[in-house]
């Protein structure tokens, strides 16, 4: 499932950018971790995949922390409710990459 990352345009409020959060990441996996990452941007939502073998681990970075939490109530109201929000963030997959995110946004 792609899951949406908006370029946040900042820090007011805790937010990062999509790009500091993506090389934070990098940085904080050991060496072959990452397989590669499909990164997509349309109508100024860039989605972040990460890709190591059969698993991949997703994030959404949105403007605000309100923002990524209407977009939590909305995969609830869906049923797809796998994602986890930290601030402005929703990320999933699990692993070393999943706790990255978790260390780069914290």
């Amino acid at each position: 499932m792609a899951v949406l990352l908006a370029l946040a345009t900042g820090c007011g409020g805790g937010t990062k950018s999509a790009a500091a959060i993506e090389k934070c990441v990098r940085e904080h996996v050991p060496a072959g971790t990452i397989d590669r990452v499909f990164t997509n941007t349309e109508e100024g939502v860039t989605s972040v995949n990460y890709f190591h073998g059969d698993a991949e681990t997703d994030l959404s970075v949105f403007p605000s922390a309100s923002d990524a939490e209407a977009a939590e109530k909305a995969e609830a109201r869906l049923g797809d409710a796998h994602d986890r929000r930290l601030k402005n963030v929703l990320y999933s997959g699990g692993g070393v990459i999943e706790q990255a995110i978790v260390d780069c946004v914290g």
